[in-house]
């Protein structure tokens, strides 16, 4: 579902970049701001109806923050989707508590799969701490029919399951170093591919069940995709309101 106009994005935005926009805030001249950070299962006003149905039910909460218009009061000038959850309800017209959650260190676990290629890591505070990559051939598709078709699919099936337990095993033995401090687990990649990986592997320290909702856009999974990864696993999705 597209955002109607008078709002865009959503824009992907860095946390680094955000805080130095809260800073543009604070010094803007006469600006007066209300901040809200609601946890999930909120419910928008009207005045929000505009967005876009990704903002009106996210898995993380919301923050909605307004601006002052005189004389008509209030108005959305930018709500943004968190990477991470919110757990408190807050509302204020000071940036003190956002600045602060947006400032929290996190420590997270990240996978990111296709077939043929894996990549796992650790962030810390949205830097990589530890990573490993890997590969498993697995053809995908096969010419001929009847018995010989049926013996590839066969074999293929078998492929897939070795790159599972080859990433499985990995992420694992890694992921132990750090259990007690994985707080979640962020995905990158085939949603179905990942769906069939978490059903085949038990990740230690309960992470299968701590899987962030935002799944990463992964070309081939490998050093570089992690790069590009753990700096999207640190963004807002904001949607900016015009005037």
């Amino acid at each position: 579902m597209g955002v109607p106009s008078g709002v865009n994005g959503p824009i992907l935005t860095h946390r680094s970049v955000l805080l130095k926009r809260l800073i543009d805030f604070a010094v803007e001249p006469g600006a007066e701001f209300a901040i809200e950070m609601l946890p999930p299962d909120y419910s928008l006003g009207e005045e929000w109806s505009s967005l876009s149905r990704s903002a009106q039910d996210s898995e993380n909460g919301i923050i909605l923050i307004s601006a002052l218009i005189p004389p008509l009061g209030f108005r959305p000038r930018l709500a943004l989707l968190p990477p991470f959850p919110i757990t408190e309800l807050s509302k204020s017209n000071s940036f003190d508590d956002m600045r602060e959650f947006v400032s929290r260190r996190h420590t997270i676990a990240m996978i990111l799969l296709r077939l043929g290629h894996w990549a796992i890591a650790i962030a810390e505070d949205g830097k990589l701490v530890v990573t490993k990559t890997g590969s498993r051939f697995v053809k995908n598709q096969h010419r001929k029919g009847g018995q010989s078709s049926n013996r590839f699919r066969r074999g293929r099936e078998e492929w897939i399951r070795e790159l599972f337990d080859q990433a499985g095993e990995a992420a694992s033995t890694r992921f132990r170093e750090y259990e007690g401090h994985l707080e979640y687990l962020v995905l990158g990649g085939d949603r179905v591919v990942l769906g069939r990986f978490l059903k085949r592997v038990e990740l230690p320290d309960g992470l299968g069940v701590r899987v962030l909702p935002n799944r990463i856009d992964v070309g081939q999974p490998g050093r570089k995709a992690l790069d590009h990864a753990v700096h999207d696993a640190w963004s807002y999705r904001a949607f900016e309101f015009g005037d």
